[in-house]
């Protein structure tokens, strides 16, 4: 009686200190959860595009992905979708999924823990997972990884116990239903990321450590290995062939992806990469301001010791097969990140969460049991207490000051977090009538793209405020400027560098001079250029300009220059006139908006040996189409024409005009309802010796 209400009182106990544990990591995971992370990446974003896809009833098993157009496995959207249809649009409800993901996982991490080897070992890696960066962060961002975690986990420990009644001594019928559970999480863990798909592997090995090393318990054991992998991939069957019929859309690892250069093989990319990945750990952990202070460790000095003690533990007594299980899981884990380019190692390494802080335990329990050698047997439980309290006191003193002073307020953090959007969102919810607003797309994200001003801004935006009335004017601001019609604006951009170091040259005067700060939003300006309108307008229509031989009409050319009834060019700078052999030459051109504007438009300037021999040339046009209104204004600068070292002095006529990059097709220039040309002629170029 006594034995038994001792243990129900160790229960009770353990019990106690896995939800205050739970609790302080809940804690962790919800504090100032709408500040920090400060704004959204653009992965995040991604996610968000694909939870509303969902919503509006777009269902399918793999989605095209984001920025990065890989494929994104359905699992974790109907969470997404489902907490912003329940609890509306803000951080909250976006990251709650993960939050309670994340939480799930800590459960099972502790769950796997004892079954693998016991609850002094399961609390300690509970702690320590509890304040740990980087099951933290995991547990904040909106991204689908946090997921693998406590579907991993049950695979983990359903197969543990389907492997500990699958024992010699167990008389009962075989133990197939706890494998098959375990295959049925194995097999939903496909669905929610690609990476998953490998970790089947983990399990294979395992049989083949059975095989070498324990062949009666192999022989016990391999019909429920067996079950095991065969209902995970049965389940997992209808994502795989989906993946398979769509390979332009899956993000499946292959020999090609692994983007490997010159004689690099696998060998090679390993040495390389494993001494990285594993000193992630220790040493320097992910270099991604958008996952981690870059290259701060998963563990702080004195946690690292001791997770690498109880590494060294369970490789001493790799015979335990929970020990070797435990080992092979950690090192599948770790292989994405050393095989892959070795970066965003926080999300790849995401899987082995589930039994990192176990090591943690061990490596303490080793240290404990040496310790109990020297140290008074009642001073024992008392000392482990203390040590293990400080252990994860360290590391939450440690992931606070980090996580929730330091990482949220610099600049580079709140830069990929986009937090400058977030601070313009709000400004626009509070006004009742904002003014027009010209968003620089700065650092333009993938621009291989068709559309290649689809920057991270333009499609967050949308998720940083509540109203859909404000008409936004997207552009470049390195190379062009958007003034909205009436010439009242906000400018804003969206980086956190001082806008001198990446307005281009030629935009700021006379536009931006007289520009205001926009009181609580870091990188918005107050702009009215309505008289610096007025003035160069007069300016500009003094401008000579002359048709190309071809043109079939005998007017006067003269500004503007009517191209398609749909943009005009009203002036233009060519500075210098006059340039030496290899020099360059800049032209800024300056348009009306007249009617509707494609996305694909794109404005040629041509620097010509002959009228019709194009010597030097740009073609650019760094402002959104789509997004233009009717008497806008923008302002494009081609600044990169080059003359060629051997061109001989002489006059060169200059060109522009404007073509669809779709069809390659030249817009026409009208006079009245006539075509005239396809181009217009600007002041020539002199070239000297």
């Amino acid at each position: 009686m006594s034995t038994a209400r001792s243990g129900l009182e160790r229960n009770h106990t353990a019990l106690f200190i896995a939800t205050a544990l739970l609790l302080l990591a809940f804690a962790l995971r919800v504090y100032a959860v709408d500040a920090i992370p400060p704004g959204l990446t653009h992965d995040e974003v991604s996610q968000l595009d694909v939870a509303r896809q969902f919503e509006a009833g777009d269902w399918r098993l793999l989605y095209p992905g984001g920025f990065a157009e890989d494929g994104a496995e359905v699992g974790y959207y109907p969470f997404l979708a489902g907490a912003e249809l329940i609890w509306g649009r803000n951080s909250l409800a976006w990251r709650l999924p993960a939050i309670f993901g994340g939480m799930i996982g800590l459960a099972c991490i502790y769950a796997l823990a004892a079954r693998l080897f016991n609850r002094r070992v399961a609390l300690i890696a509970l702690g320590v997972a509890a304040v740990t960066w980087w099951h933290i962060l995991m547990s904040r961002v909106i991204l689908r990884e946090v997921l693998e975690i406590p579907l991993y986990a049950l695979a983990l420990y359903a197969f543990w116990r389907g492997f500990e009644a699958a024992t010699p001594s167990t008389r009962s019928p075989y133990p197939w239903k706890p494998f098959a559970l375990g295959g049925v999480a194995l097999g939903l863990l496909q669905y929610v990321h690609t990476i998953p798909r490998g970790l089947f592997v983990a399990f294979i090995f395992f049989g083949i450590y059975l095989l070498i090393v324990h062949r009666t318990l192999f022989k016990q054991a391999w019909r429920g290995i067996a079950i095991f992998v065969i209902v995970a991939e049965v389940i997992a069957a209808p994502m795989v062939i989906t993946a398979s019929l769509n390979p332009q859309v899956d993000n499946e690892v292959t020999l090609s992806s692994l983007q490997l250069s010159g004689e690099e093989g696998l060998l090679t990319r390993f040495q390389a990469n494993a001494p990285w990945v594993l000193g992630q750990f220790m040493f320097a952990g992910d270099d991604s301001w958008e996952f981690n202070l870059p290259y701060r460790p998963i563990f702080e000095p004195i946690a690292a010791a001791i997770f690498f003690m109880g590494v060294l533990s369970a490789l001493l007594r790799f015979k335990r097969p929970a020990m070797a299980l435990a080992l092979i899981v950690l090192g599948v884990s770790l292989l994405p990140s050393i095989f892959l380019k070795s970066n965003f190692t926080f999300g790849r390494m995401t899987s082995g969460q589930v039994v990192v802080y176990a090591f943690v335990g061990l490596g303490a329990e080793a240290i404990g049991l040496a310790a109990s050698r020297v140290i008074p047997a009642r001073a024992r439980k008392p000392l482990a207490i203390g040590s293990i309290a400080a252990l994860v006191g360290a590391g939450l003193i440690a992931t606070w000051n980090d996580m929730f002073v330091t990482w949220p307020a610099h600049a580079q953090t709140r830069s990929t977090y986009n937090a400058q959007l977030r601070e313009l969102g709000r400004y626009l919810d509070a006004q009742d009538q904002p003014a027009p607003l010209a968003q620089c797309v700065l650092w333009i994200v993938y621009p291989w793209r068709p559309r290649y001003h689809l920057a991270t801004p333009q499609a967050a935006l949308p998720y940083f405020t509540q109203r859909s009335d404000v008409p936004v004017r997207w552009h470049d601001c390195r190379y062009a400027l958007m003034i909205p019609a009436g010439g009242q604006f906000i400018f804003a951009h969206s980086d956190l560098q001082p806008l001198e170091n990446f307005l281009g040259r030629g935009l700021k005067k006379p536009w931006l001079e007289d520009a205001q700060p926009l009181e609580g939003v870091p990188g918005a300006l107050s702009v009215d250029a309505r008289s610096a309108l007025q003035q160069k307008q007069a300016e500009w229509d003094q401008l000579p300009i002359t048709w190309p031989p071809e043109a079939s009409t005998s007017s006067t050319a003269q500004l503007p220059i009517d191209f398609n009834h749909a943009v005009e060019l009203i002036g233009y700078q060519i500075k210098p006139q006059q340039v030496k052999p290899g020099a360059s030459v800049r032209v800024i051109t300056y348009w009306r908006v007249a009617g509707e504007v494609p996305s694909d438009l794109i404005a040629f300037t041509h620097l010509y040996r002959t009228p019709t021999e194009v010597m030097a040339q740009q073609d650019q046009l760094d402002v959104d189409g789509a997004s233009l209104q009717l008497g806008d204004v923008f302002v494009q600068s081609h600044e990169f024409i080059v003359v060629p070292p051997d061109a001989p002095a002489g006059t060169y006529p200059i060109g522009v005009g404007l073509y669809r990059k779709d069809t390659g097709e030249r817009w026409p220039i009208f006079v009245g309802d006539q075509r005239a040309a396809n181009r217009i002629f600007l002041p020539p170029v002199q070239v000297t010796p």
